[in-house]
C-alpha cells in the first residue's frame, strides 16, 4: 500500500483550447503543475520529476516553491526517492533530473523512440509558443540517463513493484502512460495528461494537445472499465485537487 502526496509548482492561466480541445476559443481556464510522491514502506518514489523554476518561468510563472522544498514539507529529501515513472517527457513533467542522483526512471519504449527519432527533425511543431523556440523535451538528458544504465524502458502495461502499475494509453504522446497505485482507500488512477482537469473526463472533451485521437477514445473505453469514483480519478493539471483533498502542508495535498 502505498500514500500519494500531489504537490504543487504552481499554475497560470491557459488558453481553453490547449486545455480542451476545439473548445471555448477567446477564453482561458487554470492550470495547476504537479508531480507526486508516492510513500511506501519499502519505496519512496515519484511520479514525473515536477516541472523546474526555469520552465515555469517560461511560462510566466515566479515566485514559487522549488521542488526541494516542496518535498521537505513531507520529510522526503531528493536523494531519497529511488523511483521516478516518467508519464511522458514534456518539459512540464521531465525538468533537470539531475537533483534526483539515486533513482532508476520508468518509460514507455514508445514514449523514448518518439522523441529520439524523426520528430527532432520537425522539433519547431513542439516549441510552444512560451518556450521561445527551446524544444519541449529533454530528449538528449534522457539518452544520458540511459547511457548511465539509469533508465528501464517499458513494453506496454507492466508491473513495476507490487501494487503499482503503468499502463500506456497513448493520446497525448505516443508513449503516454497512466499509473496506477493500490492505497489503504483503495486503488487511485493517475491520468496525468490523458485529462488535464477533470472538465476533459466530465464532458468527453479531450486534452488540446493530441497525438491520436482514437488512442484518446480507447482510454476512454479503458477508464469506463474501470468503474473508479471521481476522487480516484486524478488528472494532470486540475487545480481542484488542492481543495478535494486533505492539506498536509502549504501546496501538498494526500491523495490517499
Amino acid at each position: 500500500m502505498y500514500e500519494i502526496y500531489a504537490l504543487k509548482g504552481g499554475e497560470r492561466e491557459a488558453p481553453c483550447p490547449t486545455v480542451l480541445l476545439h473548445t471555448d476559443y477567446g477564453k482561458t481556464t487554470k492550470m495547476a503543475y504537479y508531480f507526486f510522491c508516492l510513500k511506501g514502506n519499502d519505496h519512496t518514489m515519484l511520479i514525473d520529476t515536477g516541472i523546474s523554476l526555469e520552465e515555469l518561468k517560461l511560462r510566466g510563472i515566479t515566485g514559487v516553491p522549488t521542488r526541494q522544498e516542496l518535498l521537505s514539507r513531507i520529510d522526503v529529501r531528493p536523494e531519497d526517492i529511488d523511483t521516478i515513472i516518467l508519464t511522458h517527457v514534456h518539459g512540464d513533467h521531465f525538468a533537470q533530473p539531475e537533483i534526483y542522483p539515486n533513482c532508476i526512471f520508468y518509460l514507455q519504449r514508445k514514449e523514448f523512440d518518439f522523441w529520439s527519432g524523426d520528430v527532432q527533425r520537425f522539433h519547431n511543431l513542439f516549441c510552444l509558443p512560451f518556450n521561445k523556440d527551446v524544444p519541449g523535451v529533454q530528449i538528449s538528458t534522457l539518452q544520458q540517463l540511459n547511457f548511465q544504465e539509469r533508465v528501464r524502458v517499458l513494453d506496454g502495461d507492466t508491473e513495476i513493484y507490487p501494487g503499482i502499475r503503468a499502463l500506456w494509453w497513448g493520446a497525448h504522446t505516443p508513449g503516454s502512460q497512466v499509473v496506477v497505485v493500490e492505497t489503504a482507500r483503495g486503488t487511485v488512477l493517475y491520468c496525468a495528461d490523458f485529462f488535464d482537469i477533470y472538465r476533459n473526463m466530465e464532458e468527453r472533451i479531450p486534452v488540446g494537445m493530441l497525438t491520436s485521437l482514437e488512442e484518446w477514445m480507447n482510454g476512454m473505453g479503458k477508464l469506463e472499465l474501470m468503474h473508479l469514483p471521481k476522487e480516484s480519478i486524478i488528472p494532470g493539471h486540475d487545480p481542484q485537487l488542492m481543495t478535494m483533498f486533505p492539506k498536509v502542508a502549504e501546496d501538498v495535498v494526500k491523495i490517499a
